[in-house]
C-alpha cells in the first residue's frame, strides 16, 4: 500500500524559474518612481511658473502670465490623466513633448531680455527635471528621446533670445544630457537590487514550501508506518502468537477491519463526527469499557480523528496486552477550544524508563501521531497504580 500523500494545504515545490512579473519589492519601487516623477515634477513646475512671472519686469509680465497660466494648467490635468484616467501612456507623453517643446519655444516671451546666462532660467529648471521624470516613468529608450527632444528644443529657444551666451545654453543642456544619464543609471541599479530581493524572497517561499512539503511527506509516512502496527502487525501478531487461539472468521473479520481503517487513513478531506469514530474503535476491542462523552463533542477533521482514534486504539491495545484488567474508563469532553480523551485503567501500570527501545507504541502510535496533527498526548503510569492516558487536539 503506498504511502499517503501530503495533506492538501501544503504545496508540492515544482521547477524554479523566474518571476513572469516583477514581485512586491521591484512593484513599489517602479510606483514609487511614478508618485515621485508625477507629484514633484507638478510641484515643480508650477513654483517655477509663478517665479517666471515674478521675474518679468512689469510691461512684460503680461505675455509671461498667459505662458505661465497655461503651465499651470497643463502639469495638473497631465497629474489628473495620468492617475485617474484611461488615456494611452503614449498619446499623454505626446500631448506633454508638445507642451513643454512650448515652453522652450516661448523663451523670448518669459525670460528677460537682461538675463544673459541659460543655466538660471525657469525654462531649463522645468525642462531639467521633465527630463528626469521621463527616466522614472518612460521606457528607457523612450525616456531617452524625449529628452533629446526637449534638449534641443530648448537650444532652439534660446536661440531666439538676444544677447545670450550661445556656451552658456550650450554647456547648461549638456548638463541636462547628464543628468538624464545618472538618472536612468540610478533607476537601473535600484531596480536591479529590488528585483534580486524579490528573487531572494521567492527562494525563501520556495525553500520554505519545500520544507513544508518534505515535513508533511514524513508525518504522512508516520501515521502511515503508525495505522501498520495499530492494525495488520498487530493482527499479525496476535495470530503468530503461540498462545493465541484466534478463529479463522476472527482473523478473517479483524483483517477486513484493519484494511477499513487503513483505506481510511488515506482520505484527509472534510469532518466526521468525533464520538462515532472513538465508539467504533472501542468497539473493536475485547474489553468492558465504561465510556463518557460530551454531547457537544461535534465533528472534526479526518486527520484529527485519525490521530485521536488511533491513539485511543493504542492505549486500548496496551491495556489488553499488559495491564492485567479488563476493564477501562474512556472520557471524551470539550474543553474550550480543545478535545480531550482520557484513557484509564487500574492494572499494573510500568516504568516508562524500563521499557524496551523496540517497543514503539508510545512513542510513534500515540504521542507521535498526536504531534503530526498539532495536537499532544501525556501519559502517566507507575507500577502497582495502573496508566492514564491523556490525549488532546485543539478545535479552532
Amino acid at each position: 500500500m503506498p504511502i499517503p500523500t501530503p495533506p492538501p494545504g501544503v504545496d508540492t515545490p515544482g521547477p524554479a524559474g523566474p518571476p513572469a512579473a516583477p514581485g512586491p519589492w521591484a512593484s513599489a519601487y517602479v510606483a514609487f518612481n511614478r508618485r515621485l516623477a508625477l507629484y514633484g515634477r507638478a510641484a515643480v513646475v508650477s513654483a517655477c511658473a509663478v517665479l517666471a512671472v515674478v521675474a518679468m519686469p512689469v510691461a512684460e509680465m503680461a505675455p509671461a502670465a498667459v505662458v505661465a497660466a497655461a503651465v499651470l494648467a497643463w502639469v495638473w490635468l497631465h497629474l489628473r490623466l495620468a492617475t485617474t484616467s484611461t488615456m494611452r501612456p503614449g498619446s499623454l507623453l505626446v500631448l506633454d513633448l508638445a507642451v513643454m517643446t512650448t515652453v522652450c519655444l516661448s523663451q523670448r516671451a518669459t525670460i528677460p531680455d537682461g538675463q544673459t546666462g541659460h543655466a538660471g532660467t525657469w525654462a531649463l529648471v522645468v525642462v531639467n527635471f521633465t527630463a528626469v521624470s521621463y527616466q522614472l516613468t518612460q521606457p528607457p529608450l523612450v525616456g531617452i528621446a524625449a529628452t533629446l527632444w526637449l534638449c534641443c528644443a530648448d537650444l532652439v529657444g534660446a536661440a531666439m533670445r538676444p544677447r545670450l551666451e550661445w556656451t552658456d545654453a550650450l554647456y547648461s543642456v549638456v548638463w541636462v544630457a547628464v543628468n538624464t544619464v545618472l538618472a536612468r543609471v540610478v533607476v537601473r541599479l535600484v531596480f536591479g537590487e529590488s528585483r534580486a530581493a524579490d528573487e531572494a524572497a521567492d527562494r525563501a517561499v520556495r525553500a520554505r514550501r519545500e520544507g513544508e512539503a518534505a515535513e508533511a511527506r514524513y508525518a504522512a509516512e508516520r501515521e502511515h508506518l503508525a495505522a501498520l502496527h495499530d492494525t495488520a502487525c498487530a493482527t499479525l501478531l496476535i495470530a503468530s502468537a503461540p498462545w493465541a487461539s484466534m478463529r479463522p472468521e476472527t482473523l478473517r473479520a479483524q483483517a477486513a477491519r484493519d484494511l477499513v481503517r487503513l483505506h481510511a487513513e488515506q482520505s484527509d478531506a472534510g469532518e466526521v463526527p468525533l464520538a462515532a469514530e472513538l465508539a467504533d474503535e472501542i468497539a473493536a476491542h475485547p474489553l468492558r469499557v465504561t465510556t463518557r462523552f460530551d454531547g457537544e463533542l461535534g465533528t472534526v477533521s479526518r486527520p484529527a480523528a485519525a490521530a485521536l482514534r488511533g491513539g485511543l486504539g493504542e492505549a486500548l491495545r496496551n491495556v489488553a496486552r499488559y495491564a492485567g484488567v479488563t476493564v477501562v474508563r474512556v472520557r471524551a469532553e470539550r474543553v474550550r477550544h480543545r478535545v480531550v480523551v482520557t484513557v484509564v485503567d487500574r492494572g499494573a501500570g510500568f516504568d516508562a524508563e524500563r521499557i524496551p527501545a523496540h517497543r514503539s507504541g508510545i512513542k510513534r502510535s500515540i504521542c507521535g501521531r498526536m504531534r503530526s496533527v498539532g495536537g499532544r498526548a501525556t501519559v502517566r503510569s507507575r507500577p502497582g497504580y495502573g496508566t492514564t492516558v491523556r490525549l488532546e487536539w485543539p478545535r479552532a
